[in-house]
């Protein structure tokens, strides 16, 4: 049976999935992988040899974000056209002091989509710990960068916060400055978890298969978050 085109996304951002815990493996950390899945402990810089922030970017959220459909502009997949994820963005140097972690760009003209970025386990979707939407709330509460999107004839500001495991999405009409908060909250840590056991990564026998973590992430994750259908999945809460 031909898969649809979610569950096609579903299954990349599922292989990109593993990309995360082969590097635990690497380092032979797979105690500090198994802390970070099962408990709210943060990620250990001096674990993985490299800032908390930076080791999650580039071995969790770009290659989901990948398989989600924004591609790095250095890869292979990129043909310099299309969605892609720029890092550290200028475009908004003129209008907010500090700068986004990153700029999705070429989704949609009608929407510039940003996110931001923290270390694995610094986002958790209840309590206080919610470090990541406390960053992207800022930009979408600003008037100023509003006002700047509507001079450039965008219609909705889109907000992605993430710390790789949990993934949430704020949207803004930047003419009326309707805000909706949290429209889509995804939790990827049950997931992570799955595939480490299943890799020999971590002890333990997985509680999902390859099979149901894709029929998830094609259910709950990829009509949210994808470049093909985020622009969509935003307008239909203002329209």
């Amino acid at each position: 049976m031909e898969l649809d085109a979610d569950m096609v996304l579903a299954e990349r951002v599922r292989q990109q999935l593993e990309v995360f815990p082969e590097k635990f493996r690497e380092l032979g950390e797979g105690g500090e992988l198994r802390k970070l899945c099962r408990t709210p402990h943060t990620l250990s810089g001096p674990r993985v040899d490299q800032a908390r922030e930076h080791f999650t970017e580039q071995y969790l959220i770009e290659p989901v974000l990948h398989g989600l459909g924004y591609f790095n502009p250095i890869s292979e997949d990129y043909t310099g056209t299309g969605p892609h994820f720029v890092r550290r963005p200028s475009t908004y140097r003129k209008i907010e002091i500090k700068r986004p972690d990153y700029l999705l760009k070429n989704v949609s003209p009608r929407i510039d989509c940003i996110l931001e970025a923290k270390a694995a386990n610094e986002e958790q979707l209840s309590g206080a710990k919610r470090h990541a939407t406390a960053d992207i709330e800022e930009y979408v509460e600003s008037n100023t960068f509003a006002k700047y999107l509507e001079s450039r004839e965008k219609r909705y500001l889109v907000a992605i916060g993430t710390d790789g495991f949990r993934w949430v999405l704020w949207a803004k009409d930047v003419r009326s400055r309707e805000t909706k908060e949290a429209i889509a909250t995804v939790d990827l840590s049950n997931a992570i978890d799955a595939i480490a056991k299943r890799n020999d990564v971590i002890e333990g026998e997985p509680t999902e298969t390859n099979v149901e973590i894709r029929r998830s992430l094609a259910t709950e994750f990829v009509p949210a978050f994808s470049a093909r259908s985020i622009d969509e999945f935003v307008r239909s809460y203002f329209e």
